[in-house]
C-alpha cells in the first residue's frame, strides 16, 4: 500500500459514486478497492466513507480530504507530464484568472490560437476581482501590478504595457462640435466603467485632472464598448480593448494625444518545484501576442 495509489483509489471512488464504477475505471476489483481505502482510513484515523452494500457516503472528512487531495492529485499528474514531455506535446488543464475586461476584451481573442498551437491544454478562464490578490488554485492570474503585494510564493512578470485613451463612434461625433480640447470633454456624455456613480475623476499626463460625466455606467466592459459603438457617448479605455472595433471603423480615436499614464499587466504564477511548462508557454504567447499588436 501506499499513499499515492490509495488516495488516487478515494478520490475515483468519490468521482465514479460506486466501489465497481470505480473499480473498472481504475482496472481493478472492487475488494481491491476496499482494502485500499480501509488502508488509508486507518493511516488518517478518520472515516472517510460509510460504506453499505446499497449506498457510499462521504463524511465531512472524506469531503475535506477530497477537495485537497484532488487538487494535489492532479498537481502531482501534471507535474509528471510536464517534466518529460516536450513543449508540443504538454498536455492537461491551465486555470487563467483574469479582470472581465482582460478576459473577455484581449485574452479570449488569443486563446483559439493558443489551443489551436497547444491542442491538449485545456484552459479554464476564471474572473476575479480587480485588485484581488492572486490565489494559488490559480495556475497563472493576471492583473495590474499589485504594489502593496509582496509574496515570496509567487513570480510576477510584465505582461505588456496600456495607456487609456478617449472613443467614439462617427455616429456620435458627427453632429456635434469638434473636441479640440481636454475641457470640452467635459461638455460630452462620457459612458463610465465601473461602480463610482455618473460622475468620475481620472487623471491623465502632465497630471491633469478631467470630472468627466454621463447617463451610462457599468461593470460590464462588452456592454460599454456597445453602448459606444451604439453611439451613446464616449469611452475612455486602452486602445488594446477597441482595436477590433477600430479596425472596423466602428470607433475612433478622440483627442489621440490626450492619454492617461502608462499602467502594466502582470502574470502571476506560484513558485513551484517543478518546471510549469503550460503557465510558461501561455505567459510568452501572449507577451507576444500583445507587444506585436
Amino acid at each position: 500500500m501506499d499513499w499515492i495509489t490509495c488516495t488516487t483509489s478515494f478520490v475515483t471512488v468519490v468521482d465514479q459514486g460506486s466501489l465497481a464504477q470505480a473499480a473498472t475505471k481504475l482496472n481493478t476489483s472492487s475488494s481491491a478497492l476496499s482494502k485500499r481505502l480501509s488502508w488509508l482510513e486507518k493511516q488518517l484515523g478518520v472515516q472517510l466513507l460509510k460504506r453499505t452494500t446499497r449506498s457510499l457516503t462521504v463524511t465531512d472528512a472524506g469531503k475535506l480530504f477530497y477537495q485537497r487531495s484532488a487538487r494535489l492529485l492532479e498537481d502531482w499528474h501534471q507535474m509528471l507530464a510536464e517534466t518529460t514531455s516536450t513543449y508540443g506535446e504538454v498536455s492537461g488543464v491551465l486555470r487563467i484568472g483574469a479582470p472581465l475586461a482582460t478576459g473577455s476584451r484581449l485574452l479570449v481573442h488569443y486563446l483559439a490560437e493558443f489551443i489551436e498551437t497547444y491542442p491538449n491544454i485545456q484552459v479554464e478562464l476564471h474572473t476575479i476581482t480587480p485588485g484581488q490578490l492572486p490565489d494559488l488554485n490559480l495556475d497563472v492570474f493576471i492583473s495590474r501590478e499589485l504594489s502593496d503585494f509582496n509574496s515570496s510564493s509567487y513570480i510576477a512578470t510584465r505582461l505588456f504595457n496600456f495607456q487609456a485613451g478617449f472613443y467614439a463612434s462617427p455616429a456620435y461625433l458627427e453632429d456635434r462640435p469638434q473636441i479640440e480640447t481636454p475641457e470640452q470633454l467635459t461638455q460630452h456624455n462620457c459612458l463610465l466603467f465601473g461602480t463610482h456613480g455618473h460622475e468620475q475623476e481620472h487623471i491623465f499626463e502632465n497630471n491633469l485632472r478631467l470630472r468627466l460625466r454621463g447617463n451610462f455606467t457599468t461593470q460590464n466592459p462588452e456592454a460599454l464598448v456597445a453602448a459606444a459603438v451604439a453611439g451613446m457617448g464616449i469611452i475612455l479605455t486602452g486602445e488594446n480593448m477597441v482595436k477590433r472595433e477600430l479596425s472596423k471603423g466602428l470607433l475612433v480615436s478622440v483627442l489621440p494625444e490626450l492619454k492617461q499614464p502608462v499602467n502594466s499587466a502582470f502574470a502571476y504564477y506560484p513558485k513551484l518545484e517543478y518546471n510549469h511548462v503550460k503557465t510558461k508557454l501561455f505567459i510568452d504567447f501572449i507577451k507576444q501576442k500583445a507587444n506585436s499588436a
